[in-house]
């Protein structure tokens, strides 16, 4: 060490007595040594003019606010509200825009399978047999599955439920509102996503309608079923 350089450890413990000098927080004796050694070194001259502007601000400091917890704004429930159901909507768009093109894709399918059945119809009638209601042996014993539906307000079911088919699942709605004149579809939704058309009915408004609709999806295939009106809005809702 050179005659008159100071020890590492002191010119340290020197430097961090720089902040209670800004702030005047040193005593005589104290003060007057930290100056000392400012009067050589400039490291420590630059670091003492950049932190005493921030002595006026921490004077400033209100210390009893401190000790307040701060209190949340008091429209932040509102505004939490507001960003969920704008979350909600937008998650609901998107099942709507789903929904859309499912039921675009199975318009196409359901154009194809009417042109099957219309081929079947022609064979079995050209072979000498009546077509009729009957549609299988499984139909007299297939179980009734109850079911538990979410509807829109204005659309009230007394009765909902299932019957699984060896061709696919039947629904069975009974309940009013549906708007009078409008059509509404139920499509039934499988576990990869897609969604498969159970049929369509048209409303009848307050009077009490029951509707057998059926799909080409089997039971155990089927997560979901929901009936929508002719804007793809959902009316009708169940979790499988």
């Amino acid at each position: 060490m050179n005659e008159g350089e100071e020890p590492v450890e002191e010119h340290a413990r020197l430097r961090e007595a720089l902040g209670p000098l800004a702030l005047g927080h040193l005593d005589g004796a104290e003060a007057d040594r930290v100056r000392a050694h400012l009067d050589g070194c400039a490291d420590c001259r630059a670091d003492l003019a950049e932190i005493a502007p921030l002595s006026a601000r921490l004077a400033a400091l209100d210390l009893e606010a401190l000790e307040t917890p701060p209190a949340p704004p008091p429209d932040l429930g509102r505004a939490i509200r507001a960003q969920v159901a704008e979350e909600r909507a937008a998650r609901e768009a998107d099942e709507a825009d789903e929904l859309a093109r499912a039921r675009a894709r199975n318009r196409r399918r359901g154009v194809l399978r009417a042109g099957l059945a219309a081929a079947v119809v022609v064979a079995v009638a050209g072979l000498g047999f009546g077509v009729g209601r009957t549609v299988g042996p499984d139909e007299a014993t297939s179980p009734w599955e109850p079911l538990s539906v979410r509807t829109v307000p204005g659309v009230q079911v007394s009765d909902a439920g299932l019957v699984p088919h060896t061709w696919g699942t039947e629904l069975r709605i009974t309940g009013e509102g549906f708007t009078a004149g409008e059509t509404y579809r139920a499509v039934f939704r499988a576990a990869d996503g897609s969604w498969s058309p159970a049929g369509e009915f048209v409303g009848v408004g307050e009077a009490e309608m029951t509707c057998n609709l059926q799909s080409a999806l089997l039971r155990e295939d089927a997560i979901a079923v929901a009936v929508t009106d002719d804007d793809g809005r959902r009316v009708l809702f169940s979790r499988l």
